[in-house]
């Protein structure tokens, strides 16, 4: 008789402790946070180069102060991509440097005819539209 008293003791603790510690109520379920890592979005950089000279391009980035450096080879096709950058409203400085001759170079907004090299600050250029680059 003891031994059946001292089983069913057993057993019954086992499952008054089973049952208090595997549920948790609802309202602390919702309540729970999920940490995520926040996900690092990037646009790429195109460019066109119809021209037989290599443009290099640098991007510094006025607000985190990191920098980007690219090459455009000659004769590159339309919406080549170059690399990519932060998707963001940052503020570059764009610099272009022909390796060759004169050529109109377009960045975004901002347009030189005729030059060996163009250098314009203050450009958000982290969305997808705005990063484009013309060389011809």
């Amino acid at each position: 008789m003891k031994k059946i008293i001292l089983l069913l003791t057993v057993i019954i603790g086992i499952t008054i402790v089973n049952s208090g510690f595997t549920t948790i109520p609802k309202h602390q379920l919702a309540t729970k946070k999920v940490n995520k890592k926040a996900k690092f979005s990037t646009v790429n950089l195109t460019a066109t180069n119809s021209t037989s000279d290599g443009v290099y391009v640098t991007l510094q980035n006025n607000t985190s102060g990191g920098s980007y450096s690219f090459f455009i080879p000659p004769n590159t096709p339309n919406g080549t991509v170059l690399g990519q950058i932060p998707e963001s409203g940052d503020v570059y400085t764009v610099g272009l440097t022909s390796t060759g001759g004169a050529h109109n170079m377009w960045v975004y907004w901002e347009h030189k005819s005729n030059v060996t090299g163009l250098s314009v600050s203050g450009m958000a250029i982290g969305c997808q539209a705005c990063a484009k680059i013309q060389i011809f």
